[in-house]
C-alpha cells in the first residue's frame, strides 16, 4: 500500500480530461490531443527519491547537473515534449484550473503506461505536496510561474535502486487562443490563490550564511603564504636544551 505522503501526490491524478470544473463546451477545442496521466503509478517506484526526507536530504536524493543527453530515454522525452509544447500548455492549463492550485507536471523518462508504450505518462502535483520533498529548485519553480501564462513540467530518470533521480525541467507556454477562450475561468483560479509570499519552501538545509564565505577567505588569507618544507632538516637544539630537556 502506499503511504500516506504518496496517497496526496496521486490526489487528483485520476480525474479524466474531460471530467472538469470548466465549462465542456469550451474545453473541446483542447481535448482533441489526449494526453495519458499515469494515475501514480510512474511515482510510486521513485517514492523515496522524490518523499524520502528521513532517510537522506533532498540534495542526495534529486540531482540536477547530469546532461540530458547522456541517456537517449530523457533525450527523446525532452524533444517530445517541446514538439507538443502548444498542447502540453493546454493540458497543463486544464490541471491547474482542475485542482485550483499551482503545481507541476512530471514525468518518468523511464515509465510508459501498458496500452499505451509509445507515449509518456504525466502526473500533476500540488504545491503542497511538492513541500515534502525539500527541494528547493522544485518548490520555487512552481512558486514563481504564472499558471495562467506557462506550466512547469519535471522530467525525471531514476536510479537502478529508485532511491535517487536525476531531474530536468522545462517551461511550456499557455496558448494564447486558449487562454483567452478561457480567461473567466483563469482569473476565478487566480483570486482564490494564495498570495505568492504565504507560499513556504520548506528545505532540509539550510545554506550557509553570507559572510561565511568572506570569513573563510580573510582566514585563508591571514595564514603565511609558504609552507614549511617537511624535507627540511631539524634544527639542532642547543647542549643546554638537551640539559634542561634530562634534567
Amino acid at each position: 500500500m502506499p503511504s500516506r505522503t504518496l496517497a496526496h501526490a496521486y490526489r487528483g491524478t485520476a480525474v479524466s480530461l474531460n471530467s472538469s470544473v470548466i465549462d465542456r463546451n469550451k474545453i473541446k477545442e483542447y481535448t482533441n490531443i489526449h494526453f495519458i496521466e499515469s494515475k501514480g503509478a510512474a511515482l510510486y517506484p521513485v517514492h523515496n527519491a522524490l518523499f524520502g526526507t528521513k532517510f537522506r536530504m533532498a540534495k542526495d536524493r534529486i540531482h540536477w547537473l547530469f546532461s540530458p543527453d547522456k541517456d537517449e530515454r530523457v533525450s527523446m522525452l525532452l524533444a517530445w515534449i517541446q514538439t507538443m509544447e502548444y498542447s502540453l500548455g493546454a493540458f497543463g492549463l486544464h490541471k491547474f484550473l482542475q485542482s485550483r492550485e499551482r503545481g507541476a507536471l512530471f514525468a518518468n523518462a523511464n515509465y510508459r503506461p501498458e496500452k499505451n508504450p509509445s507515449q509518456p505518462a504525466f502526473d500533476w502535483i500540488n504545491f503542497d505536496d511538492l513541500q515534502q520533498t525539500r527541494d528547493k529548485t522544485i518548490q520555487e519553480s512552481v512558486v514563481s510561474y504564472n499558471p495562467a501564462l506557462q506550466v512547469v513540467i519535471f522530467v525525471f530518470l531514476p536510479s537502478k535502486t529508485g532511491n535517487s533521480v536525476a531531474m530536468w525541467r522545462r517551461k511550456v507556454n499557455v496558448p494564447n487562443n486558449t487562454r483567452l477562450m478561457l480567461q473567466n475561468e483563469i482569473k476565478l483560479a487566480l483570486a482564490g490563490l494564495r498570495k505568492q509570499e504565504a507560499y513556504e519552501v520548506h528545505v532540509d538545509e539550510l545554506p550557509p550564511p553570507r559572510n561565511v564565505g568572506l570569513a573563510r577567505h580573510q582566514r585563508h588569507k591571514s595564514l603565511p603564504t609558504t609552507a614549511t618544507n617537511p624535507l627540511e632538516k631539524k634544527k639542532k637544539r642547543k647542549w643546554w636544551q638537551f640539559l634542561r630537556f634530562e634534567t
